[in-house]
């Protein structure tokens, strides 16, 4: 509620403005604001407070991962999934393949946490969760599976790596929406980002 806002705002260590010569906007405000702003339209959350707490620690997270170091490219992406295959690696085979390609060891531990890998790592659950990291939509996301995993995929295969995003990192990635892939997917054995981009439920994210 407003009465929420306003005992959470009061609570914060802010000086008195007195005089306009005070007021100090930093450079990238309305560009912060714009964006929260689209997703706010675009979500249409039914718990505004809740929903921006969660954007903007996610805004801040990706904003602290950006200044440890950059993150990997598309290319050491794909270089990575040539060399590690489908299947399982340790953390300490997945650290120095991950060394040999040129990915931040941070990065790599950054995503091992987020991840939640117990015990060994799945080389796609891995890879997909960096390649989330160099994205700046999910259209770019669904262009970069099929550039880093392989220009035709599996349709499970394709399904388990969108299902990654669930529930914390895309809340449009809900249960129903991996149900709805997954029926408009029926007995369609392999598919490239031609085909994924024509699913009426893809569409709706795009």
């Amino acid at each position: 509620s407003i009465d929420t806002l306003y005992a959470a705002l009061a609570t914060m260590d802010v000086e008195p403005i007195y005089c306009a010569e005070q007021i100090v906007v930093p450079v990238d405000l309305a560009d912060v604001l714009k964006a929260y702003t689209k997703e706010v339209i675009r979500r249409q959350p039914e718990n505004l407070i809740e929903f921006s707490a969660k954007y903007f620690q996610n805004l801040a997270n990706v904003a602290s991962s950006a200044q440890e170091a950059t993150a990997p490219s598309k290319d050491q992406l794909k270089l990575f999934c040539e060399r590690a295959g489908s299947g399982s690696l340790t953390a300490e085979q997945v650290q120095a393949l991950a060394g040999q390609v040129g990915i931040a060891k941070s990065i790599v531990g950054k995503v091992l946490a987020v991840g939640k890998f117990d015990g060994l790592v799945d080389t796609d659950k891995f890879l997909f969760l960096l390649l989330v990291m160099s994205c700046e939509s999910f259209a770019a996301v669904i262009q970069g599976v099929f550039f880093v995993f392989g220009q035709e995929l599996a349709s499970d295969r394709f399904q388990a790596l969108i299902s990654y995003l669930a529930p914390d990192m895309d809340p449009d990635i809900t249960s129903q929406f991996l149900s709805d892939l997954s029926m408009q997917l029926q007995e369609v054995p392999s598919v490239t980002y031609e085909s994924v981009v024509a699913l009426p439920i893809i569409q709706t994210k795009l």
